[in-house]
């Protein structure tokens, strides 16, 4: 029987009664019988630790294929920048800096991890439809365009007495049997911590007509994937030697970590958008907590410009020195991940080395009260 769905109080025209979870399953199969997708993808991306809204335009063509990390042949673009994956070759284009990189199971540790997830292919329709479990939760109208809301939550958890919760929602358009939208929403403590609002268009699903090929732009050059190596960075080992530095504050003060010898010091290593670093920040800052009278804490960031630092810094309480422009600083450490912390003895060896927040590090480094 056949008859007219309204939803949100529209008429969208007269079509076979179907359910929504039937909708969802004829998406899915429009997608993946095809052999090639293709599409524009439009991204809203907050910054909250900045105030601050990316707006990010990108276009995607992915392409079947027996690959052995990723199903597809892809090519992704932005103004900036290109990513192709192809016939198990991983190829970035940087233009700004007209530069090529090419990784390679023997090139770069994190290959197999690059190739199946990165900015352009975990957003991707084809990649979220994947998902499980997507559970309808209503339908709504967007612009005059009626949509159903697919729901599902990836995090739901206290850390440090703060509630973090991380939920999605993929909007298909019933007419069309095509994501045409999708919301990622964190919340803390109830409260929305971060919004990043995603719209495809310019839909092309259908037979392969030409492969595609990752074309390397003339005059570029090519260089070795940045401190990826074929073995991971490697932290410093307890016992070990610090390596000497010297870096600018905020203030432009200088900071030599020889010359604090007879003080125990704490690096910690850290960069704007990484949620551990600000939760040991929000545990640093805490009116129960005093650095012990002998250790001198420095935030040392090797990712994020001087500039951004700055306006970092008028949003957020950092209650020590911040060093910048330290890239050099945390090659030397090892560091591949933040936040990342050492503990330096009054000698100047490595005492304790924590990679990721752990609340063990907060008694080691707590003043305590007599």
């Amino acid at each position: 029987m056949n008859t007219c769905l309204v939803f949100s109080f529209l008429t969208v025209g007269c079509v076979s009664a179907t359910s929504p979870e039937e909708v969802f399953e004829a998406t899915k199969e429009k997608f993946f019988q095809v052999e090639e997708v293709s599409f524009t993808h439009k991204m809203l991306w907050e910054n909250p630790n900045l105030g601050e809204v990316d707006t990010i335009f990108k276009e995607l063509i992915l392409q079947k294929n027996q690959n052995r990390h990723f199903q597809y042949n892809y090519i992704g673009k932005r103004e900036i920048s290109e990513i192709a994956y192809v016939d198990d070759v991983l190829l970035f284009i940087n233009h700004k800096d007209s530069t090529l990189t090419y990784y390679s199971e023997q090139t770069d540790w994190d290959y197999i991890n690059l190739a199946s997830a990165n900015g352009h292919i975990d957003f991707s329709p084809v990649n979220l439809l994947k998902k499980e479990p997507w559970i309808y939760k209503q339908d709504t109208a967007i612009n005059q365009k009626v949509y159903l809301d697919f729901f599902r939550v990836d995090m739901d958890t206290t850390i440090n007495d703060k509630k973090i919760y991380l939920e999605n929602h993929l909007f298909i358009n019933p007419a069309s049997l095509l994501v045409e939208r999708y919301s990622r929403r964190l919340y803390h403590n109830g409260r929305r911590s971060q919004l990043i609002e995603n719209e495809f268009k310019d839909y092309n699903l259908g037979a392969i007509s030409k492969r595609i090929q990752a074309v390397a732009p003339e005059g570029y050059l090519s260089v070795v994937p940045g401190d990826k190596r074929v073995t991971p960075p490697k932290l410093l080992a307890v016992g070990e030697s610090a390596p000497d530095f010297e870096l600018l504050d905020l203030e432009g003060n200088s900071v030599r970590l020889s010359s604090l010898r007879g003080n125990r010091v704490l690096l910690d290593f850290s960069m704007i958008n990484c949620g551990w670093c600000k939760i040991a920040l929000e545990k640093f800052n805490k009116p129960d907590f005093e650095f012990a009278d002998d250790i001198v804490p420095f935030y040392v960031n090797p990712v994020d410009t001087k500039e951004k630092m700055e306006k970092y810094r008028s949003r957020t309480e950092i209650p020590f020195t911040i060093l910048v422009d330290a890239k050099e600083v945390g090659e030397a450490y090892g560091v591949r991940g933040y936040p990342t912390f050492y503990l330096i003895d009054d000698k100047g060896s490595i005492e304790e080395v924590f990679e990721g927040f752990d609340d063990t590090l907060v008694d080691r480094i707590k003043r305590v009260n007599d």
